[in-house]
């Protein structure tokens, strides 16, 4: 004999199913957002598989970190239509407005410098900044006719997850003093129209400031014990300050978004004569 369930048995069956579904995806959900602002996406991203940046080995990361001066190629990577207010509408979101090539006796230039064409007062703040700093000094370079001078400025800029990010990286060599790098960054919320602090792209990319934190101190410490054994055997080498508040999230002000990495840059040049830099990939 074969028994049948009543319709309405059925239907609460069903819904119960229904229920109990939509109550574990809440719960998954709940334990996501909760889980990569108290652990970090490191983490869950194992339990999950879910990551907007860029897995890597040790090995993977010192070759990006090597790499990092070449991928200046002075060109914009993404989309370059991006819907914006430009400045100038026949221009591309940015693009070279300075470009030098000049070699003569006493020094050899090299500057490509980018402008960002998008009607905004801190962009426009950037672009005079550009000016300000690195087209002056190759100016500065030809009007004074200084000895043994090598300058180069390279840029890049890149588009990803809405976010425009430009690094300018500037070479000098000048007579017999040390080589001097400098480079600055720029982030910009295409979206929502604004600058972008580090501690804005880590919520965009669901990081966890203690998980960053730590990686920063991490390498850090390495540097300055690499660089203490270095001193050891009679090198004179940059040596950091590994308490100093410059390696704290809130006062970093370098770092670049390239190929899903994000790049924390610490160049030491900004503020002494030095091509000493730390770079910590997250």
């Amino acid at each position: 004999m074969n028994l049948t369930l009543p319709e309405k048995e059925k239907v609460n069956k069903r819904r119960i199913i229904v229920y109990s579904i939509c109550i574990l995806i809440c719960v998954l959900a709940i334990i996501i957002v909760i889980g990569n602002q108290v652990l970090g996406n490191n983490i869950i991203d194992n339990l999950f598989g879910i990551n907007r940046l860029t897995k890597r080995t040790e090995q993977e990361e010192m070759e990006l970190k090597s790499n990092f001066e070449y991928i200046f190629d002075n060109k914009v990577k993404g989309n370059i239509n991006y819907r914006i207010q430009k400045v100038d509408n026949n221009k591309e979101i940015v693009y070279n407005n300075y470009k030098i090539v000049e070699k003569k006796d006493k020094y050899d230039l090299d500057v490509n410098l980018p402008y960002i064409n998008i009607k905004n007062k801190e962009i426009q703040k950037f672009n005079k900044e550009i000016s300000d700093i690195f087209e002056a000094k190759a100016e500065e370079i030809i009007k004074n006719k200084e000895e043994n001078i090598i300058y180069t400025v390279r840029y890049k800029a890149t588009i990803e997850n809405e976010i425009l990010s430009i690094a300018i990286y500037s070479d000098l060599k000048q007579d017999t003093n040390a080589q001097r790098v400098i480079i600055q960054t720029f982030n910009f919320n295409l979206e929502e129209n604004k600058e972008l602090e580090l501690e804005d792209i880590l919520k965009i990319y669901n990081l966890s400031q203690s998980y960053v934190q730590n990686k920063i101190n991490k390498v850090i410490s390495d540097e300055q014990k690499r660089t203490e054994d270095l001193k050891e055997i009679g090198y004179n080498i940059f040596s950091r300050d590994i308490e100093s508040e410059i390696y704290k999230i809130e006062n970093v002000k370098e770092y670049f978004i390239y190929n899903n990495n994000i790049y924390i840059i610490f160049a030491y040049g900004n503020e002494d004569i030095t091509s000493e830099m730390d770079i910590v990939i997250i």
